[in-house]
């Protein structure tokens, strides 16, 4: 404090008048160093003008002078008009700089459409920015612009938006992959490697068709359609078949006769054909198209490009599955599927994914129909609460039992489950119930028929194919491997991305087999064990990844959908870098799929239940890259043949007669741990495991036995490849319960953003993991709190475990519920759980709670208050975890001892 006597003895107070004019005369002194003292008391008289409470001895300077009214009103005005100049100033700059930018930018597309007019004379031209009319000026209805280039490019995208979409790049030429990941650094030059091989592809494709949209729309051009310009009827065949000496269609048409039709090539191999409509061939027409090689060997195939199959029957030995006819689809306009709804332009805050295969969509022993899945099995699907549909086996597959991932025609839909308009009619009517529809697309390697599909399409080992028997041939699967360093396999690919997401309207893509890809060594025999040294270099298989790099660019790039469009990675080798964007280095994929903690689960479920520990458990969810994925407990694979479904490994033969809730001998044992075990896996594994869900058709409701389809092998038998839907309509069986819990767990997800809170990185972190108590509980979306006890038989009446805030709880589901074929141990009308106490668990505070044995809960706060202070950070220890009452030392509290180890 400055002493009084300092402030007040020392000099009388002056008016300030006075001290400005003796200031003014005087001749100023060299002033000395200043005291704290007289820094404090300086800081108190410049301060006393705005301090109404002027110390004591001090003088406050006078208040301001006003000015006149009309100067005041003159004043204001003048700054007003300063304001406003320097604001139009500012508006004049960016004006200009924007006129800049329009003037590049217009340079840039008269370019590409000069490019493109000399390689692609049919495409309709852009019109002339300076031609086109303002929306102020032009009152005419807006013109169709399908087709044209306005489809590519927003309609009132900004300057700033266009460079932002179409320029992103490295900065600097350092990726941020490796800047994010110090790891990488040693493997920079490698990375950065593959991504200018992207850049020089994607500059070649825009340099030879203008843009990457453009090229990956040859759909329209390759195949069977009406001849542009010709007559009504006429119909036009590109191929490309560098491998043939003569190439011609036949078909029902002409009486299938081989050479009437013949192609011309061109220098790159690319063969065209007109059909004249007095031929003819039109709408339902089977067609082949017969080739002869240059050693003189005449052979057929089905075109690449045909858009629909038949299957056929020999004649001469009566058998139906011998080969295949491509169709030529081109129904009239009566015919076509009229589109009712718009593809979503938003995803949804969480994804939570219905994996299904319409094929086996029929409780019935044939192959389910597109049309029959829309009406009776989507409804479904929506009450249950998922917003996504995840279409296996679209693409047409000669081998039914191959599950759909031994293609033979990419472009054709399959044809066992109805046309191409019935396909349609299923995306939309999945769009009107306001969900997503993805397709599982399979571009990792072909059929290796060669009657029906691509192998040796033009009597070659190559094509489209590695020609090398080790590159080009899968050594476990026997499919044929694409080689994605030719430009025609990458125009084939990606138009078939291309085809599927504008034609049939499909919102994302789950790309199936990228391991396989991203490695010369396609994962054989490799488990992934030594680092990033096995990613990159000499293993990976660069030309696979530019084309995954590209694929997933040609989708964002899309201006209108290219927001909503998700990209899934079927990747168990766990590569740094696939889910991060293109321009930072990686692969461009939205999402992964988790696939170690399904195998763990099924590994898990053949054990007892003393191997159920909340660290194993914990360890075996939350082990896996940490970049975004879709977690689930079992999809397709961990239920074919050779395994069972999650319910069935852990209830087995019980299934088949104890499922019933009115045995007059009581629940049996293992249907009732299966129950309450199943109901917690798919909990935990949605609450720890990922930013996305994902659950195969049936599985909800623990669907029995296993998958099989239809083969030699178990007799052409379709017991195995088809749903029970029936088991789960039946509400005296188990199955019911557990898809009113599957519901239950979605409805959850959506109200209190389960995965959504783990997006961006945010993993829960489970900060009660107790193995002597079974007791496991983390914090996770809008302020829930997850609590399992897996014990198989102890229940705890007041078990405390940490609360990061302190409030009220309530209860927001409840595996042990009766609806979901539990006891019902805990009542949520009286269960309300308050926090209380010092910090408990590294939390703030902690809470009381019933934890009844097999059984995991959601609680959500309902109310909140402060966190109570404490002196110290108090942690608990083993013999402070359990109740929170007075019990005898022979109960176990669930905080260690003898007594409470349970295994």
């Amino acid at each position: 404090p400055v002493p009084q006597d300092f402030i007040n003895a020392e000099f009388t107070p002056t008016r300030m008048a006075t001290m400005r004019a003796s200031v003014a005369v005087r001749t100023p002194a060299p002033r000395p160093a200043m005291r704290r003292a007289n820094r404090r008391a300086c800081r108190i008289v410049c301060e006393a003008a705005d301090n109404p409470k002027v110390p004591e001895g001090l003088v406050a300077p006078p208040p301001p002078v006003p000015l006149p009214p009309e100067m005041e009103a003159r004043r204001v005005e003048l700054a007003k008009a300063a304001a406003l100049e320097a604001k139009l100033k500012v508006q004049a700059a960016k004006a200009a700089s924007d006129a800049a930018k329009a003037k590049a930018r217009a340079e840039t597309i008269a370019a590409a459409e000069a490019a493109r007019v000399a390689t692609d004379p049919a495409r309709p031209a852009r019109p002339a920015m300076g031609d086109a009319p303002s929306p102020v000026e032009s009152s005419e209805a807006p013109h169709d612009t399908s087709g044209s280039w306005d489809e590519m490019i927003p309609e009132n995208e900004t300057d700033e938006e266009y460079v932002t979409r179409v320029r992103l790049r490295p900065i600097h030429g350092r990726l941020a992959l490796c800047r994010n990941e110090p790891s990488l650094m040693p493997y920079e030059h490698l990375l950065y490697g593959r991504y200018q091989r992207f850049e020089g592809r994607l500059e070649e494709i825009e340099k030879n068709h203008g843009t990457l949209q453009a090229f990956a729309e040859s759909y329209k051009e390759y195949g069977l359609h009406p001849k542009p310009d010709g007559a009504p009827g006429d119909v036009r065949y590109v191929e490309y078949a560098p491998g043939a000496k003569r190439l011609s269609l036949m078909g029902d048409f002409n009486g299938w006769k081989a050479w009437e039709f013949e192609g011309e090539r061109d220098e790159f191999g690319k063969w065209t054909l007109d059909v004249p409509a007095a031929a003819g061939l039109e709408h339902g027409s089977q067609v082949r198209v017969v080739m002869e090689s240059h050693d003189g060997r005449q052979f057929d195939r089905v075109p690449a490009w045909i858009h629909r199959i038949v299957q056929c029957c020999d004649e001469e030995s009566g058998e139906t599955r011998c080969y295949h006819n491509g169709v030529y689809h081109d129904p009239p306009e009566g015919e076509r599927h009229e589109w009712r709804h718009e593809k979503p332009r938003v995803r949804p805050a969480s994804l939570r994914i219905y994996e299904a295969h319409v094929g086996m969509s029929s409780e019935e022993t044939r192959c389910g129909t597109y049309r029959e899945f829309a009406d009776e099995v989507l409804p479904r699907v929506k009450e249950l609460g998922y917003n996504c549909v995840q279409l296996m086996a679209v693409a047409d597959h000669a081998y039914y039992a191959s599950f759909g991932y031994q293609v033979t025609n990419f472009f054709a839909a399959a044809h066992r489950s109805g046309g191409p308009e019935d396909l349609k009619y299923l995306v939309d009517k999945c769009h009107g119930m306001g969900m997503q529809c993805f397709m599982d697309v399979v571009h990792a390697h072909a059929s290796d028929n060669a009657i029906d599909g691509l192998n040796e399409f033009d009597g070659t080992g190559g094509h489209l194919f590695h020609e090398d028997p080790w590159m080009g041939w899968h050594g476990l699967w026997g499919t044929r491997m694409f080689d994605f360093g030719k430009y025609e396999t990458l125009r084939f690919l990606l138009s078939n991305i291309r085809y599927w997401s504008e034609e049939f309207k499909f919102d994302g893509f789950r790309f199936d087999g990228v391991t396989a890809m991203l490695y010369k060594h396609r994962g054989i025999h490799w488990d992934f064990i030594g680092g990033h040294a096995e990613f990159y270099g000499d293993h990976a298989d660069n030309d696979a990844c530019v084309y995954l790099m590209l694929a997933n660019q040609m989708l964002r790039d899309d201006p209108k959908f290219g927001p909503a469009a998700v990209t899934i990675a079927e990747d168990v080798s766990g590569q740094t870098g696939v889910c991060r964007p293109v321009w930072h280095g990686g692969l461009g994929f939205d999402l992964r799929l988790s696939m170690g903690p399904p195998d763990h689960w099924a590994r898990l479920a053949h054990e007892p239940d003393f191997n159920w520990s909340p660290s194993r458990v914990v360890g075996l969810v939350t082990g896996r890259n940490p970049e975004p994925a879709v977690s689930y407990l079992e999809s397709h694979d961990q239920c074919l043949v050779g395994d069972k479904t999650f319910a069935f490994t852990l209830m087995d033969a019980a299934m088949y007669g104890c499922m019933s809730k009115s045995r007059p001998e009581g629940t049996h044992p293992a249907v009732e741990r299966g129950v309450a075990l199943h109901k917690m896996a798919r909990l935990l594994q949605l609450t720890l495991g990922g930013e996305a869900w994902l659950n195969f058709m049936g599985n909800e409701f623990g669907h029995p036995e296993w998958v099989d389809f239809p083969r030699e092998g178990n007799g052409e038998s379709f017991q195995h490849a088809r749903r029970q839907w029936s088991l789960r309509d039946n509400d005296d069986l188990f199955y019911a319960d557990l898809e009113r819990f599957d519901g239950a767990l979605m409805r959850s997800d959506e109200d209190c953003k389960l995965l959504a809170s783990n997006r961006g990185g945010f993993t829960p972190t489970v900060h009660h993991c107790k193995d002597d108590s079974g007791v496991l509980a983390f914090h996770v979306g809008a302020n829930c709190l997850v609590v399992a006890n897996l014990h198989p038989h102890e229940s705890y009446p007041f078990y405390r475990v940490g609360s990061e805030r302190a409030g009220r709880y309530e209860l927001v589901l409840d595996t042990d519920a009766k609806q979901f074929g539990g006891w019902g141990r805990i009542d949520p009308e009286v269960t309300k759980p308050e926090t209380e106490g010092g910090p408990c668990d590294w939390q703030g505070t902690g809470v009381c709670l019933y934890l009844p044995s097999r059984s995991a809960q959601i609680y959500r706060l309902a109310d909140e208050w402060d966190v109570p202070e404490v002196d110290q950070y108090v942690y608990h220890n083993d013999n402070d975890l359990g109740y929170a009452g007075g019990y005898d030392d022979e109960y176990d509290t669930g905080g260690g001892g003898d007594d409470a180890v349970w295994y």
